[in-house]
């Protein structure tokens, strides 16, 4: 088994869907877009923009 250091498309939309943020794929300029309601992050791979969401946008609740 290998593991690499990507994600595809349909499963970071999946995961992030719980949270209402999507990505695409940016076809004209290249790279990929995170969008969360009126907020767009771009990054140049798809990894990068899932990591970028993580520490841009999520905060941990503290109870």
């Amino acid at each position: 088994m290998s593991w690499s250091k990507s994600i595809s498309l349909d499963v970071a939309n999946k995961l992030f869907n719980l949270i209402g943020v999507y990505f695409e794929q940016n076809e004209l300029e290249g790279g990929y877009a995170a969008k969360h309601e009126n907020k767009i992050l771009r990054r140049p791979t798809l990894t990068a923009c899932c990591m970028a969401v993580l520490t841009d946008w999520v905060t941990i609740k503290e109870e």
